[in-house]
């Protein structure tokens, strides 16, 4: 057990399924917030609120009210977008709320969290988000930079925000390793066709690796259960 100060929050931690907040400006209750409703999608790199749908779909089916957010993944940094992402939150007055974030979006998450942790007071799910960066953008970064655009530095570089969440994660990885991704990037095995498992690992977090290619894990129906089951009971079914 010990305390853990994240962005001037504190909290106590019994190990890395249980964290109970201490001291959280604004905080709504902790009861509350984890029976949230509410819940945010955001979506990956060169993709629109479009392909989180079937997925928000499903989440609705066990009762959430699904939102989704927009942002242009290679222009302005993730930095930028997490400020634009607070002001949804606030404007859409939607905490307390859930996330629920495929692959790039993972990683805006973690900064959304660096610079305004009060609003991430429900549960977070992270789907095939590479938080250790992303051996494949990096050859493409080598490439040719600009396809990548601002989706690089700060982001799929790894050199992202060092703090946790600070509440519970939830930690989604596929490790069916298909498509061209796999066969002209050359990912470390295994992988999800374009992120290694190994890129997925993030501390504090409770992982759940799936036979499921990277987009894969938006459509599939069991990938849905497992989210639902974690944002409403901070756990994984069966895990």
């Amino acid at each position: 057990m010990s305390i853990v100060k994240v962005s001037g929050c504190l909290f106590i931690k019994i190990n890395t399924h249980i964290i109970i907040h201490l001291y959280f400006p604004h905080r709504i209750p902790l009861f509350t917030a984890m029976n949230s409703k509410q819940v945010i999608l955001l979506h990956g790199l060169y993709t629109s609120p479009l392909i989180m749908k079937p997925l928000g779909t499903r989440l609705a089916a066990h009762g959430f009210e699904p939102h989704y957010f927009a942002y242009t993944t290679t222009h302005q940094s993730l930095r930028q977008h997490a400020h634009a992402l607070a002001d949804f939150v606030r404007r859409e007055n939607l905490s307390p709320c859930h996330f629920v974030a495929h692959s790039l979006g993972g990683l805006l998450l973690r900064h959304l969290a660096d610079i305004a942790p009060e609003l991430v007071q429900a549960r977070v799910v992270t789907l095939g988000s590479p938080h250790q960066g992303s051996a494949a953008a990096k050859r493409v970064h080598h490439i040719h930079a600009g396809l990548l655009g601002d989706s690089w530095q700060n982001a799929l570089d790894g050199d992202l925000p060092p703090q946790p969440f600070p509440v519970p994660c939830g930690n989604i990885a596929g490790n069916l390793g298909t498509g061209l991704g796999r066969l002209l990037l050359a990912l470390p095995e295994p992988n999800d066709g374009t992120v290694a498992l190994a890129e997925t690992q993030l501390p504090e977090s409770v992982q759940l690796v799936v036979p499921c290619g990277h987009t894969g894990l938006l459509f599939s129906e069991k990938v849905a259960k497992q989210v639902a089951y974690f944002l409403q009971n901070g756990t994984f079914l069966n895990k």
